[in-house]
């Protein structure tokens, strides 16, 4: 006789990341590093780009300057892959370079920046426009929101095995002044506070909600010499560590997490 199949166990589903605003260096890492750990990968970028991208499952083309298009990126994703375990929020962040302080602001500085961060005289940074700012708002806080009440939604329907975190690319602009950079200052730290209010209420549910910040192993930071392959190791590890690292994760290139709240 033939040994019966047991019916009756059921497939884990496979776990899902989806990365809002993926780039040729935090994004493309982090999808390579979960890809490489047995995620399904999603990934998003204003421009169409073809699938088949190393690590990457599935493209969905999406501008997080309108949060209203967020909620039909994460329901083509569940979708296609299922709803995601780790939402990762690199809005514009990828193509950022912040310069030292001392920078000097010419007509190329708004080149060199990412449309989410309308550079200011450093002279004068009140003279940056509130049309600006409004517009820098919707990707680097207001498309945050609503992703993270996207996820969270989401994180409800998850197996209990699943790992639930958001994770959002951060910077020190929450905690120190880059002259030319008051706009992006004002979005970081504005979604710094969001962060901590949804990692103190959801917490206790299990729903894990991170600030990544990169520095240098002196707590300086990082400016332009931004790590994706440590982005992409650290945020693995984040996807994993339950409550042992607190939502402002600072962490250095091939050490990890390191406080420097003192």
């Amino acid at each position: 006789m033939r040994p019966q199949l047991n019916t009756n166990v059921s497939m884990e589903p496979s776990r899902v990341l989806l990365i809002l605003g993926g780039g040729a260096n935090i994004g493309a890492s982090v999808a390579r590093a979960f890809a490489a750990n047995g995620y399904k990968v999603a990934v998003t970028s204003r421009t169409a780009r073809p699938n088949g991208e190393a690590g990457v499952d599935l493209h969905v083309q999406g501008d997080l300057s309108d949060p209203s298009s967020v909620p039909s990126i994460f329901q083509k994703v569940v979708q296609s892959l299922g709803p995601p375990s780790v939402v990762v929020y690199n809005g514009q962040h990828d193509t950022l370079s912040l310069s030292a302080p001392s920078v000097t602001f010419n007509s190329n500085t708004r080149n060199h920046i990412a449309a989410a961060a309308t550079p200011n005289p450093p002279d004068d940074p009140l003279a940056l426009s509130v049309e600006d700012l409004n517009r820098d708002l919707q990707v680097n806080t207001t498309s945050v929101l609503v992703a993270a009440r996207e996820a969270t939604a989401l994180f409800a329907t998850l197996p209990a095995s699943a790992p639930r975190a958001f994770i959002y690319t951060g910077n020190v602009l929450n905690k120190r002044v880059i002259a030319p950079l008051l706009g992006l200052g004002i979005g970081k730290s504005a979604t710094a506070h969001l962060i901590a209010s949804a990692s103190q209420v959801y917490g206790p549910k299990g729903y894990r909600f991170y600030y990544a910040d990169e520095r240098q192993a002196d707590g300086s930071p990082v400016y332009k010499d931004i790590s994706g392959p440590a982005a992409g190791e650290f945020y693995s590890q984040l996807a994993e560590s339950g409550d042992r690292i607190p939502w402002e994760a600072t962490f250095v290139a091939g050490k990890g997490y390191v406080d420097f709240s003192q």
